[in-house]
């Protein structure tokens, strides 16, 4: 953490400073909450709580009170263990589980990253496997086609992972779902959404020797093609992990703990009026919300299941969002406790004493 001596002080006790993102944030002096995370980025609280209020707002407009509610109030009350080092580490929050909710989706994706590197890491320490990094799509569509689209999706990936092929090539899988909002105007796509699956793959060293198990490319579209029982050939992408370097593992893990869908695909803040700005995000937010409700949208299979359970995590998606398994446990015995609550004048996070 920067010590704010080292920034200029602006009239009225605020220190002015600049991050990674070119963005320029004003801070009270010793009060609002900075928190650097282990690559010296400033982690966005400020960002992901404004983000929250701006879905609570759609809910209210839409006349779910229940989810208005909870979306604002979530996330107005941080406590962290701060250390010797400075550096914070949450104990305590309230956090809403919504499943569209910025702070809780990005807290999750963490939660996701962090228990799929565990199992991953369990895998490569104790197994001679390899990995294959999968995606499968399937053409876009439109709002109202989009729950249907969803549950066609998991019936094709479930149908598939029955196949005998499928059976005798893969170890096991992790798969994660996500969705994208076409915003372009410019594209003849504009305002339809598009699921699809990201999956690693692990397989055993002689998958990629031996042609009765390996899968092509040009195979797995023709498996995927036959499960969804579709007309046209969909978007397949296959690749093989090289991890020569051990980053890529990790980038495909990052890539399947994604956001299910990110903020930005339907709290709108382009170019429009107002008007329009709250009719698309009211409209996108009605649309996800019942088509991710009651879903499970990630998934381990096989041994990765098999591992998930003997190191005894929680559930990923519904488990606890404040330890969220990706940082490294300390055993630090002096550190102190700061509490911050969200100051809707200020809109920040202040210290409280």
């Amino acid at each position: 953490m920067w010590p704010l001596e080292n920034f200029p002080l602006i009239k009225g006790g605020f220190y002015l400073f600049s991050y990674d993102n070119d963005n320029i944030k004003t801070f009270k002096s010793k009060n609002v909450l900075i928190d650097v995370n282990e690559k010296g980025n400033i982690v966005d609280w400020e960002g992901k709580k404004l983000n929250t209020l701006d879905l609570a707002e759609s809910y209210r407009r839409l006349g779910y009170d229940n989810k208005f509610y909870r979306v604002r109030d979530c996330g107005t009350f941080l406590e962290f263990k701060k250390y010797q080092d400075n550096s914070l580490k949450l104990n305590q929050a309230n956090f809403c589980k919504v499943r569209l909710c910025p702070m809780c989706s990005w807290r999750r994706s963490l939660k996701i990253y962090g228990q799929v590197s565990k199992v991953m890491d369990v895998v490569v320490d104790l197994y001679n496997y390899d990995f294959v990094f999968l995606t499968l799509t399937c053409k876009n569509v439109s709002g109202e086609d989009l729950s249907n689209s969803i549950d066609n999706l998991f019936y094709a990936f479930n149908k598939m992972t029955k196949r005998k092929r499928f059976k005798e090539s893969i170890k096991g899988f992790f798969r994660s779902l996500e969705i994208t909002h076409n915003l372009d105007t410019n594209s003849i796509w504009f305002d339809t959404y598009h699921p699809h699956f990201h999956i690693i793959l692990v397989v055993n060293k002689s998958y990629f020797k031996k042609s009765d198990l390996y899968i092509t490319q040009s195979d797995w579209t023709d498996i995927w093609k036959s499960c969804l029982k579709v007309d046209y050939n969909p978007i397949v992408d296959v690749r093989r992990f090289n991890d020569a370097n051990g980053k890529g593992i990790s980038k495909s893990i990052a890539e399947t703990a994604k956001y299910t869908v990110k903020s930005n695909d339907y709290i709108i803040k382009d170019d429009y009026t107002m008007e329009i700005i709250e009719k698309m995000t009211d409209d996108a937010v009605f649309i996800l919300d019942k088509a991710l409700s009651h879903r499970r949208l990630t998934s381990f299979g096989g041994i990765l299941k098999d591992i998930h359970k003997e190191l005894n995590l929680d559930d990923p998606e519904e488990g606890d969002l404040i330890n969220t398994d990706n940082e490294d446990l300390r055993d630090d015995l002096d550190y102190i406790i700061e509490r911050y609550h969200w100051n809707i004048g200020y809109k920040q996070y202040l210290k409280v004493d």
